[in-house]
């Protein structure tokens, strides 16, 4: 039957299936996300090709820097209903309850009610992210910058992936309860089926190629209050897959005495390939004591990303009337083609569950947004950062929402740095703590084990995070 493969997406975004941040590769450093992706105004080399290319050519950045090698990943998984310990709470070994017929893990009707109320009427919301770095001489999340004159420019690959999926909230209703006939519904004041005709995912992973260049030019007005002034910019092309639901709709389902009445449909679009070309373009500065950086920068500004290698648009449906449950016991009507009056749209003989609707093209960019960072440097083993993040499209896990960030760095040695952090909005709050043993300098070479960060996703608090982002670095070797 043609469009199996586009079912298989579909039913992995709707179920809110993980998969191993955001619109912008290379972001999720162990150290950015320990200080809660306050890092506009600290990163520096390679890495300021993700945040700010301007940052480059401030004088605290190596004239030549080398990820040469390393091994790391970043993880995120969350959603917007159920804290960490609630679902340990519930539905792991934690929850030492037996049901009545001597099932484990039970669950008591109270108990769901409160659960199904955690739930937004907009229904479940899961998210995943992941983002490898790697580095063998060609650094994945990484690359190597360097000095040409007065221009300071580094090429950079950048690559992420992930997965959001909204589930309707009477989906999950349905799964604690079972299903209610439409006059008891109608008796309790609801109304008579389950709304379980709307659903929204997407899923995508991209690759980027930066380049990026950047030198000082401090304008006259501003030399009495700043030691520097620096610009920037970053030429990136793009390389991606990606497919999303783009409509959804239907009555839902009514359970009736004579049997359940069903209709549901939607229509996703995916592409094997898209290929993209975006500029990043920014500013930078310090303060005439040198302890104060800011740092303001423009991502994905005219950014197009066009995905036309595989493209095509489907039609997923489900309909029937009188479905009852004796019609999938009677061996005489057990085949799905007496069970479902779906059209055979590709003349093999069996009901399809879908129709393609065409093969165009289309256009999804990565999400434009701004960023302005600040740090200062208190004392030489202490700095404190701040950073807004504004993104103006919710898509490829971004939110529209603003995004406010700070950290703390303090050293415990000059081999043993300590971070926290704090953001609030964007597409979810977070607090975050992280470590790492290093750098050791041998020569020209920087060495760092174990740069780690932990951060509690949705809540400030780990009782109540609804998520959890992991970002380890378990060794890197640069040169410069």
């Amino acid at each position: 039957m043609r469009g199996k493969g586009l079912i298989v997406l579909a039913a992995l975004l709707v179920a809110g299936a993980y998969r191993p941040v955001a619109a912008v590769p290379g972001d999720a450093s162990p150290r950015a996300l320990a200080l809660g992706q306050a890092y506009t105004a600290l990163a520096r080399g390679p890495e300021a090709v993700f945040w700010n290319p301007a940052n480059l050519a401030l004088a605290s950045s190596r004239k030549f820097s080398w990820d040469l090698l390393g091994a790391g990943l970043c993880l995120v998984a969350e959603n917007n209903s159920f804290s960490v310990a609630t679902y340990n709470a519930h539905f792991t070994a934690a929850n030492e309850k037996v049901s009545p017929n001597g099932s484990p893990y039970y669950i008591s009707l109270v108990e769901k009610k409160k659960l199904l109320a955690d739930i937004p009427a907009a229904g479940l919301r899961v998210n995943g992210d992941i983002e490898p770095t790697l580095a063998a001489g060609l650094p994945l999340n990484g690359g190597v910058a360097f000095a040409i004159g007065d221009v300071r420019s580094a090429i950079a690959v950048g690559f992420t992936s992930g997965v959001e999926s909204e589930i309707p909230k009477d989906m999950l209703e349905l799964f604690f309860f079972g299903n209610e006939f439409a006059e008891d519904r109608l008796a309790a004041g609801k109304s008579e089926g389950y709304d379980v005709s709307d659903w929204n995912g997407s899923g995508w992973a991209v690759g980027t190629l930066n380049v990026a260049a950047a030198r000082p030019a401090m304008p006259v007005r501003l030399a009495p209050y700043l030691s520097e002034f620096t610009i920037g910019s970053t030429l990136k092309f793009s390389l991606g897959t990606y497919g999303e639901i783009v409509e959804s709709g239907g009555t839902g389902l009514v359970a009736r005495v004579g049997g359940a009445e069903a209709d549901a449909w939607l229509i996703a679009q995916y592409a094997r390939m898209g290929f993209g070309v975006g500029l990043d373009v920014g500013i930078a500065g310090r303060s005439k004591s040198r302890k104060t950086t800011f740092s303001f920068s423009a991502l994905n500004l005219l950014d197009t990303f066009s995905w036309r290698r595989g493209a095509r648009q489907d039609s997923i449906f489900l309909a029937t009337n009188q479905l009852r449950l004796s019609r999938f016991l009677d061996a005489d009507s057990r085949s799905i083609e007496e069970v479902f009056d779906h059209p055979d749209f590709d003349g093999d003989g069996d009901p399809d569950f879908t129709k393609q609707i065409s093969q165009k093209p289309f256009s999804r960019s990565l999400p434009a947004m701004l960023r302005l960072g600040m740090a200062y440097q208190a004392k030489p083993q202490l700095t404190v950062v701040g950073n807004w993040d504004q993104a103006f499209s919710s898509k490829f896990g971004m939110r529209t929402r603003p995004r406010l960030a700070g950290g703390v760095e303090y050293w415990l040695a000059a081999w043993l740095p300590t971070r926290i952090g704090l953001s609030l909005g964007g597409r979810s709050s977070s607090s975050a703590v992280g470590f790492a043993f290093g750098p050791f300098v041998l020569s020209s070479m920087q060495i760092r084990f174990l740069e780690t960060s932990l951060a509690m996703r949705g809540g400030l608090l780990p009782g109540i995070a609804k998520g959890t982002a992991v970002s380890v670095m378990f060794f890197r070797l640069s040169l410069g």
